[in-house]
């Protein structure tokens, strides 16, 4: 009792005994959890806002530019190319190796609405540029970037060049072959685009044979209408006498100077209507004379100048250096022309130019003709000279007559018409091409059967699809 009054006493007095503030003041270890967790939860909240947050942003940005491809194919496939290229910038960032975006990309430069061509096309084609995936990757670049090249920028040199590496990537290219066919024949070298007609034939689906076979017929027999789409595509137009052909080859030269076969083409024209003189002045135009003598059209124009001019000691310097190969209907014809006027030997003129004839081109060449006409009479072989003769007066004059070649044109507007495939058939057997000959006789053929066909059909009869076989 006296302890307790004691402690009261202390109590009031303000004191304070040892033992019992040892006893009743907690230790600093034995702090109440509640007391602390407010401020730990703060520190872990402020780690993840430090670290958790830009690894979301990162993600995002990750994602975005990951799935950027698809979204841009996406956006392609409903024809919002801006948009493609928005996504596609994104997703190179971290492929700047994809092929497929490259390729894509390049599309949609060329085709989002508001670009200056003048900055998209450079663009897209250093895109395609930096296309170096599989073989087929390679040459779909290669073919876009000669289609920019030539269709665009005007530059059938560097177009041909691309071409020519996509053909030796993927030689039975549909869309390169033809595209090679019309550059051929738009640079006044319609001789040499015989096999790159033949192979797009080839793999062409049957379907598509009518009209690659009346556009082929066209450019053979009415060059200067047969391609009125490109003039219109390169804003040429006939001036006067000056054709449309020849109207582009002056347009091209001006867009792409550098190019020997444009000028090599040019001087071709003024040959043919007997102004050597300008032919070979256009000629020396060419900027790098060194380089032209490795083209085998420009050498064989300028041999053929260098003739008409009685120029022969030049003439011989010009056909030694005929470039590689020394074979083709280009060279032998200009072996023909040059063992007949400069070395004066008929005997080995008439091989060349019977190689010249032998070949699809030489059918067409009617001066080649009357020039081995003229060496098969001074060998002493007349008679043959004369069935020359005759023939070229006969193709020229009565196989394919004025009112014939309109009748053609106007009926092969229609391709359904098996008769006019076996006249156009008939029509190619006089001229001696036997393979454009067949290729129409088994059009003429097949239209024939389809014809056949739906009359059974419309009486009633049994087609020959459904007829069973006895």
């Amino acid at each position: 009792m006296t302890y307790d009054v004691f402690n009261k006493c202390r109590q009031m007095s303000g004191a304070s005994d040892q033992n019992q503030d040892r006893q009743t003041t907690p230790p600093a270890s034995a702090e109440p959890r509640a007391g602390r967790s407010p401020r730990i939860w703060r520190r872990w909240w402020l780690i993840a806002a430090i670290v958790l947050v830009p690894a979301v942003f990162a993600a995002q940005w990750y994602t975005s530019r990951e799935w950027g491809f698809d979204r841009a194919r996406e956006a392609a496939g409903r024809r919002r190319w801006e948009e493609a290229r928005q996504h596609l910038a994104r997703y190179l960032e971290l492929h700047p190796n994809s092929s497929q975006a490259r390729l894509l990309m390049a599309e949609a430069l060329v085709k989002e609405k508001g670009t200056r061509p003048t900055e998209a096309i450079p663009q897209a084609i250093e895109h395609l540029r930096r296309v170096d995936g599989s073989p087929q990757d390679i040459a779909t670049a290669k073919l876009q970037i000669a289609r920019l090249s030539f269709l665009v920028l005007k530059k059938p040199g560097q177009a041909e060049r691309e071409l020519q590496e996509a053909l030796a990537l993927d030689p039975r290219s549909f869309d390169a072959n033809v595209l090679m066919w019309k550059l051929l024949d738009l640079t006044g070298r319609h001789e040499l685009a015989g096999d790159y007609f033949w192979q797009a034939f080839e793999v062409a689906d049957e379907s598509q044979h009518p009209v690659l076979l009346r556009d082929w017929f066209l450019s053979e027999f009415y060059p200067e209408t047969g391609n009125d789409n490109f003039y219109s595509i390169f804003g040429a137009q006939k001036i006067g006498k000056i054709p449309a052909s020849v109207n582009l080859l002056v347009r091209l030269r001006e867009s792409e100077p550098e190019a020997v076969v444009l000028h090599a083409a040019l001087a071709a024209y003024y040959l043919e209507n007997g102004v050597p003189t300008s032919s070979l002045e256009l000629l020396k135009e060419a900027p790098d004379l060194s380089a032209a003598m490795h083209d085998a059209f420009f050498v064989s124009v300028l041999l053929e100048a260098l003739v008409d001019l009685g120029e022969f000691e030049k003439a011989e310097d010009c056909f030694r250096k005929f470039p590689q190969p020394h074979e083709g209907y280009l060279y032998w014809r200009s072996e023909g022309l040059f063992q007949q006027t400069v070395a004066d030997d008929a005997a080995a003129a008439i091989k060349s130019y019977e190689k010249c004839l032998q070949m699809a081109a030489g059918k067409f060449d009617w001066g080649l003709m009357m020039r081995l006409s003229e060496c098969l009479r001074k060998v002493g072989r007349a008679d043959e000279a004369q069935e020359i003769q005759t023939r070229v007066n006969y193709l020229t004059t009565q196989a394919l007559t004025e009112e014939r070649a309109q009748d053609l044109r106007e009926r092969l507007r229609n391709l359904n018409d098996p008769g006019v495939a076996g006249d156009v058939g008939d029509l190619y057997r006089e001229f001696g091409k036997s393979r454009e000959a067949s290729a129409w006789e088994e059009l003429h053929q097949r239209l024939l059967r389809h014809q056949t066909g739906e009359e059974r059909s419309v009486s009633g009869g049994p087609s020959p699809a459904t007829s069973a076989k006895p």
